[in-house]
């Protein structure tokens, strides 16, 4: 029997560094619902839940949310591992696909082939950021109920509440990281900047849908780095 995954997709109006990027469009259309239906490409998740902050300043995400047919749970905003904790208890959640709100690129074939792996063996957490090789935006995390619970129940410092899974991949032993045959951990993909977003804009005009894939982009970057690079300084 295969063990059942669900995405636990994490977003806020409230970042600190670019406020309301969620909610910035592209081709006329919010980026949480981009990163949303590329995500449902995936083969390998059951279901998607977005999980959000019950604060007013999040109720537009809501309601563009709900309107759209998307799962919603509203928890803490800054403990995040509270809130991916009652979420998972909420919906009684076996096993979970973390991904965050600024990986706007999320690739559903690279999901599907983490979440493949770790249905057929015995991990508790499986990721491709313990040993970074992909961009930062393409960052994936799969691991069990159990483990999110052990982490929850003694996890105490600040900085382990607000990301999640440091506990994890401090404490879980039967863990795996999926590397990339190519290094690209230097690039810079993700959406926390007004540089980041104006990057992502122009990556989307060069192709004719919203479904195009990592190999995509990265044939996209080898032929146009100098746009990259610019991106990378301006946030540096």
């Amino acid at each position: 029997m295969k063990k059942e995954v669900t995405a636990i997709v994490q977003a806020r109006v409230g970042s600190s560094r670019l406020r309301g990027k969620v909610l910035k469009k592209i081709n006329k259309k919010e980026t949480i619902l981009l990163l949303l239906e590329r995500l449902s490409k995936s083969k390998k998740i059951d279901d998607i839940i977005v999980a959000i902050p019950k604060k007013k300043q999040d109720d537009d995400l809501y309601k563009i949310l709900i309107k759209n047919n998307y799962k919603v749970f509203r928890g803490d905003e800054h403990n995040v591992l509270k809130r991916y904790f009652e979420c998972a208890k909420k919906f009684a959640l076996k096993n979970i696909l973390r991904i965050t709100g600024d990986n706007l690129l999320v690739d559903p074939n690279l999901v599907d082939k983490l979440v493949n792996i770790y249905q057929k063996k015995n991990f508790d957490y499986i990721s491709n950021i313990e040993k970074r090789t992909y961009p930062k935006g393409f960052d994936i995390e799969v691991f069990s109920f159990k483990a999110l619970r052990q982490a929850y129940s003694k996890a105490n410092s600040k900085f382990d509440k607000e990301h999640v899974t440091p506990y994890l991949r401090r404490n879980i032993f039967k863990r795996y990281n999926y590397a990339n045959k190519e290094d690209f951990s230097n690039l810079r993909i993700t959406l926390d900047t007004i540089h980041d977003f104006k990057l992502i804009k122009k990556i989307f005009s060069k192709f004719e849908n919203k479904f195009f894939y990592y190999k995509d982009i990265i044939s996209f970057y080898k032929k146009n780095k100098k746009i990259f690079l610019e991106c990378k300084n301006l946030n540096n």
